[in-house]
């Protein structure tokens, strides 16, 4: 089965890389975006359940303090206004937090993940 895993900052915490960006689309002379939110995403697909994806996204991928996740496909609505870009690694080009966290799912016991790819979700 295949899931998407997406974090982002809980309302109200602050976001220092959305903030960053954003600072740096306006030094581009870019006027008019208002705001920059960025989600971790985490595509995992294998031999695992909905318990097993809930498990990692609140045991490992999540900090419960800050961050909030989703799990699923559930594509956002968006205005005219509002853009979404997803950002992933070309294939074959090393992604350390990708084997960083392959490594750690297995260390939970879970076996079955066979694909794991990140993105970032602005």
């Amino acid at each position: 089965m295949e899931f998407k895993i997406e974090i982002r900052n809980k309302k109200g915490v602050f976001d220092p890389l959305g903030n960053g960006i954003k600072k740096n689309i306006k030094d581009l002379g870019i006027s008019g975006v208002k705001k920059v939110n960025v989600s971790r995403v985490f595509i995992i697909s294998g031999d695992i359940s909905e318990p097993d994806a809930k498990r990692i996204a609140e045991e490992l991928l999540a900090d419960p303090i800050t961050e909030e996740y989703t799990i699923g496909h559930r594509p956002q609505a968006t205005s005219h206004k509002q853009r979404i870009v997803e950002i992933a690694y070309n294939p074959g080009v090393m992604d350390p937090v990708e084997e960083s966290a392959r490594k750690a799912i297995k260390d939970m016991g879970i076996y079955g993940v066979k694909f794991l790819r990140t993105e970032r979700k602005y």
